[in-house]
């Protein structure tokens, strides 16, 4: 990619790709965005991302070479996406995933793509919304060589010292997936916790935003979590909204995958955990929900009873 010119393309204008998009924008990138959804991408284009029709006249706008895609998009469409892209696509074009990719399906398509001399980059993303729009964690796997030429790129999306080259093909997939497998344990530890004060806060008169703020700064469980968490007990009504039954999500499959492969006793109780709140809702369930939409806007199942 030419310094003087830095142009992306990316695919998928969902939460994490707007805030991305409108990131790179600001520090001076050419953003091509593409989305299927043409509601998307009238609000992009607001962020100053150049928007387009069709897949085919986003990639092709494209002024320097070699290409650089990103693909945001949920994992169950990335081939789907590749096929697509690939006949658009010339020698030394690079396809960075970063979603939540299964490591062994991005193992595969660097296999794949480098026959046809397409490079590929995994990219484990976290930080949520919030951290996509003001510097997100990016753990990134691929060639080594390949990843350093586009290291400005994540240098740009990247809170400071949240960029890490993991290791080489699929690592930064399976360096996500690890890190998905610590969040689930540590949310559902933090649900727990709030299932048992909630319990005892009439008897002792225990106010709960209130037993927040020293839990959220400068306690050994001091973290994002638990700040969001604080956020989610501060908006009028949001809990009280909220059923406790935890929604399946993405990333379950491939947790269901550590559990069976790995000694995950942590994880494997967060799972079943999950798996629970959707037979016998609970405050559990509630909270967890609370924070998976505080961080990353996933949707929540309204209240239809009195837990």
């Amino acid at each position: 990619m030419n310094d003087e010119v830095k142009e992306i393309v990316f695919i998928g204008l969902g939460r994490m790709g707007e805030a991305m998009c409108a990131l790179l924008s600001e520090k001076g990138y050419i953003v091509h965005g593409y989305d299927t959804n043409d509601q998307i991408r009238k609000k992009v284009e607001k962020n100053g991302v150049v928007v387009h029709d069709t897949l085919q006249e986003t990639i092709t706008a494209l002024s320097t070479a070699p290409k650089t895609i990103w693909i945001m998009v949920p994992s169950r469409y990335v081939d789907e996406v590749l096929a697509e892209v690939l006949p658009l696509l010339s020698n030394a074009d690079t396809i960075i995933d970063g979603g939540n990719s299964f490591f062994k399906d991005s193992i595969r398509r660097f296999n794949t793509l480098s026959e046809q001399g397409i490079n590929f980059i995994d990219c484990g993303t976290s930080g949520g919304i919030l951290g996509a729009r003001t510097g997100a964690s990016l753990m990134v796997g691929g060639e080594k060589e390949t990843v350093k030429s586009l290291s400005h790129i994540f240098q740009a999306l990247a809170i400071e010292d949240g960029y890490a080259h993991v290791g080489g093909p699929g690592s930064g997939h399976f360096t996500k997936m690890v890190h998905n497998a610590i969040e689930y344990g540590m949310m559902g530890a933090i649900a727990e916790g709030m299932n048992i004060l909630n319990e005892h806060k009439d008897g002792l008169d225990i106010d709960i935003t209130q037993a927040l703020k020293p839990y959220e700064h400068g306690s050994i469980i001091e973290s994002n979590l638990m700040s969001w968490l604080s956020k989610a007990y501060i908006t009028p009504g949001l809990l009280e909204r909220i059923a406790g039954e935890v929604p399946t999500g993405e990333t379950e499959m491939e947790m269901e995958y550590l559990i069976a492969s790995e000694e995950v006793l942590v994880l494997e109780a967060a799972v079943v955990q999950r798996k629970q709140t959707r037979i016998t809702p609970s405050f559990t369930g509630t909270v967890i929900s609370a924070m998976r939409n505080q961080f990353g806007g996933h949707a929540i199942l309204p209240k239809k009873n009195k837990i």
